[in-house]
């Protein structure tokens, strides 16, 4: 009789964990929506307290509202030139001098927040690897 209860007890054992492994399995995915769940709050939290996503959240340093509209417009649209900053600011603003953002850009090059590139005969800018890491590890984005 005790060798019939030895075996019950393993086999009652061996579902046991097979059953834990089971539910390790199913308790996964669930993980994986709470942890998105909460990624998301944390981005609502971030732009209810700063109005937005805004450059200031991941760059303090940078102080004044056009270089602040330059960041912007870079998250929009990546690989820009002089003129085209200028006028999608201008569009933001509803002014912008040439000479100004091109100051600006020169400022955010030298801080290793925009980055210059040669695209053919033209200088285009985008954002920095350092400042595109900064905003997927606030969105919470592996690259």
């Amino acid at each position: 009789m005790s060798e019939d209860l030895a075996e019950e007890v393993k086999e009652l054992n061996k579902r046991i964990a097979e059953l834990e492994k089971m539910l390790s399995i199913l308790v996964q995915p669930l993980q994986r929506v709470q942890d998105t769940t909460s990624n998301y709050l944390k981005i609502i939290q971030l732009s209810l307290e700063h109005g937005g996503l805004t450059p200031g959240i991941i760059l303090p340093e940078v102080k004044d509202s056009i270089s602040k509209e330059i960041v912007r417009v870079l998250l929009d649209r990546s690989e820009q030139n002089v003129s085209q900053i200028t006028e999608l600011v201008r569009s933001k603003r509803g002014t912008a001098s040439r000479r100004i953002i091109r100051g600006k850009i020169h400022e955010l090059t030298k801080k290793n927040i925009i980055e210059k590139k040669q695209k053919r005969s033209l200088s285009v800018y985008s954002l920095s690897p350092d400042v595109i890491k900064k905003w997927s590890q606030l969105l919470v984005i592996n690259i």
